[in-house]
């Protein structure tokens, strides 16, 4: 897919150097169509499409947000006539955010004949068995959030992305470093698929590079007590410290760490996820102030299209629609289009479909193509 990655990581520049951008969280009931009982097939009006979220689990409520902007995307395309006459549907299964459990989600919506193509998958590590499931059986899917740059680095000719890698969540701040090189860092770094692309295809870059002295330690997501690692960091004195944490109760137990083991570096550094979620400054109070973070990418809030989603949503869930929301809405709409587009309503028909694809949508033009060692991705 094509979205203006020049575009995209301009924003995002921007954001890291004014400081924290951060994203609505919450969760709302829903009418989303439900996964259970036999779905109908597409000869009798339905097209449908298979979506591996974790529904429950401590990360459920980033599965409701992409449910929430699901059903909002198809009630909007089925009201206005559908694909081509016929109803649009999602059927969603639970990975309960494990690798897993989502590979054999996904391998139950492949199973099934009439789901044409697939999307979801959150996490990095759901994303990149996801991914493998769906190449290995020629179906397509489009990563709407998963940020593992594997997924699209492994020739996967049926995978295609709508969002940037976890490598490119650090350009600005290799950038910045570039200009303003620091004298030491220490990196605390989540060990997870998220934690190893965000270090493999963004930090490493510049530690490589930059001839200084870097001291990096891992932990656990949901770890309970991050002082003796905060004590090791305060023994390196570094004078940056970059953090990557998958969600916002990671990196808020971490700054309380940090703040209890008197760990005063020049700069604290995220490198978005959890230090961009709303739920991080709600916990951390005061503390969230003392990290420079990079803020999610939410679409183009002066488009009439997005300002018109943002009304809806907001109307019907009683919350504001975040990166998540704005990513899951934007890749129904890119599905639908393909949908409508294809010669055949088939997987090798969609799979072509999505190819072609060129469309302005509320997170940005979206077109997909080969670049810097990714394949079928979006780039702006």
């Amino acid at each position: 897919m094509k979205n203006s990655r020049k575009a995209y990581w301009g924003v995002l520049s921007a954001v890291f150097l004014a400081g924290s951008l951060l994203s609505g969280c919450g969760a709302a009931e829903t009418n989303a169509p439900s996964n259970a009982g036999t779905p109908a097939p597409s000869s009798e009006g339905t097209l449908k499409i298979g979506a591996v979220l974790p529904m429950t689990g401590g990360s459920a409520v980033f599965g409701e947000k992409f449910k929430q902007a699901y059903s909002l995307a198809v009630e909007e395309i089925n009201a206005a006539g559908g694909i081509n006459g016929k109803k649009l549907e999602i059927i969603i299964e639970d990975s309960q955010e494990k690798p897993q459990v989502g590979k054999t989600a996904t391998e139950k919506l492949v199973a099934n004949k009439d789901i044409l193509l697939l999307t979801g998958g959150r996490s990095s590590g759901v994303t990149l068995v996801e991914a493998q499931v769906a190449n290995e059986n020629k179906i397509p899917y489009l990563i709407d959030h998963g940020s593992s740059d594997k997924a699209t680095m492994s020739d996967y000719d049926y995978v295609f992305r709508l969002s940037p890698t976890a490598g490119m969540y650090t350009s600005a701040l290799r950038d910045y470093f570039q200009t303003n090189p620091p004298k030491s860092i220490a990196y605390i770094n989540v060990d997870n698929a998220f934690g190893e692309a965000v270090y493999e295809y963004g930090i490493k870059k510049y530690t490589d590079s930059a001839g200084i002295p870097f001291t990096l330690e891992k932990y656990k997501a949901g770890e309970l007590d991050f002082k003796p690692l905060m004590e090791k960091i305060k023994a390196a004195n570094p004078e940056v410290v970059i953090v990557t944490a998958g969600d916002d109760n990671d990196a808020t137990q971490i700054m309380k760490a940090a703040k209890e083991s008197r760990l005063s570096p020049k700069m604290f550094v995220g490198t978005g996820a959890g230090h961009s979620i709303i739920g991080f400054a709600q916990q951390s109070g005061e503390l969230a102030e003392t990290v420079l973070t990079a803020g999610p990418w939410h679409g183009n809030k002066k488009d009439p299209k997005f300002q018109e989603f943002h009304k809806n949503f907001t109307a019907k869930f009683q919350h504001e629609p975040g990166e998540h929301e704005v990513e899951g809405y934007a890749a129904i709409y890119v599905i639908a289009d393909a949908l409508k587009r294809a010669k055949t309503l088939d997987r090798e028909g969609v799979k072509e479909a999505l190819e072609a694809t060129d469309l302005e949508t509320v997170f940005g033009r979206v077109k997909f193509e080969d670049f810097d060692g990714y394949k079928i991705r979006t780039r702006a």
